[in-house]
């Protein structure tokens, strides 16, 4: 643990017993201020003053402590996840001593993975830069270490679109679908692919799923905010047909087998140990990784990532010809170049629809002369 775990976090769970009635007067709360909004020093290590600077932005100090949140966790985690990345390069490094040249450094060391700059397991993306860099520079901001001088010898790098995600092809979903039914050690992969298909959730929208989200007597799954990228992901979705109504029921069954019971338990809950589950806990991002792989093999499809199944699934409803507004009404928000992506596919099938109609329809015949 850093500088400011041992002395702001042990302070912080002191002061929470120390408070005088109605708070008048307070010595705690004195403390509490002054801990609270320390401000983040030049003279501050990298690491250590990434630790205050998010420790400003938590409730509690201590993890688990709270439901109640400043960031929600998806994004704490990934603060996390640049800060090492930038500990790696910047970790020895006092703020004070950071300037513009160091940030262009990184960002051209981060791009080509350069081992003798840092340690870094593979090459960063341009958008995986920006937001790392991002990070550092509200950090510098927070010391007052950088500013609209500082900015005038800075360039960022350009951002890049996202490509649009692969989907399978009606014919590759039968032959996956077929796999993953073919064997008993498999059936998990089944029953979750249908439910991923049949209601466009993403990965860690599935993985956030309670109990208590799944309404299989009023035919809804609601996706909430803890599992959807953002706002405009919360939603509700139909369950429409009988498969993904079976699908979730054997899911259920499945959870309840794992002790994942009541209505805050999680649908699909992490496995701690060998044979043991924590219901309180969502399943990570690897707990489908070795099922999965074998399944995608035996289908001929290993290129195949759970993420594409939520584009398989949005494809599958732009070629029936689903109008976008459908679409992002059943799937959420979505960039306007995904838009774009799935409103060509639309109307390729309508036209598609419009040619069979239309030129099997037999010739008008023509007027006779008066």
């Amino acid at each position: 643990m850093g500088w400011v775990d041992k002395e702001y976090i042990q302070s912080q769970v002191f002061l929470r017993a120390s408070h005088t009635a109605g708070h008048v007067d307070c010595p705690a709360c004195g403390e509490a201020r002054t801990l609270l909004y320390r401000p983040v020093s030049p003279d501050l290590f990298f690491l250590d003053a990434f630790d205050l600077w998010l420790s400003h932005r938590q409730v509690s100090p201590v993890p688990g402590l709270t439901s109640v949140e400043f960031l929600s966790r998806s994004t704490e985690k990934d603060y996390k996840a640049c800060s090492r990345a930038l500990g790696k390069f910047f970790g020895k490094l006092r703020l004070a001593d950071i300037h513009p040249g160091h940030v262009r450094e990184y960002q051209c060391a981060r791009a080509v993975c350069n081992k003798d700059a840092a340690k870094w397991t593979r090459p960063a993306g341009a958008n995986r830069i920006r937001k790392e860099v991002d990070l550092l520079l509200r950090i510098l901001r927070a010391a007052k270490l950088w500013g609209e001088e500082q900015d005038l010898y800075f360039q960022r790098l350009r951002p890049v679109e996202q490509d649009v995600p692969r989907a399978m092809s009606p014919e590759d979903q039968h032959r996956f679908l077929l796999a993953a039914a073919s064997r008993l050690e498999w059936q998990f992969i089944h029953q979750y692919s249908v439910l991923a298909l049949q209601t466009t959730a993403s990965t860690n929208e599935l993985r956030a799923i309670r109990l208590g989200d799944v309404m299989l007597s009023q035919g809804v799954l609601q996706i909430r905010r803890a599992g959807a990228k953002n706002k405009y992901r919360i939603r509700t979705i139909p369950l429409e047909t009988p498969e993904v109504v079976w699908a979730l029921e054997r899911l259920i069954e499945r959870a309840a087998s794992l002790g994942s019971i009541a209505p805050h338990h999680y649908l699909f809950p992490i496995q701690d140990r060998r044979h043991a589950y924590d219901p309180l806990r969502p399943m990570s991002a690897s707990g489908l990784k070795k099922r999965w792989a074998a399944v995608r093999t035996a289908a001929g499809v290993p290129w195949l990532r759970p993420y594409d199944l939520r584009h398989t699934a949005i494809t599958r409803m732009a070629e029936a010809g689903t109008p976008i507004q459908v679409i992002m009404a059943f799937a959420g928000h979505m960039t306007l170049r995904m838009q774009q992506h799935y409103t060509a596919i639309s109307m390729m099938s309508k036209r598609k629809w419009a040619r069979a109609t239309w030129e099997e329809e037999p010739a008008t015949p023509a007027r006779k002369r008066a």
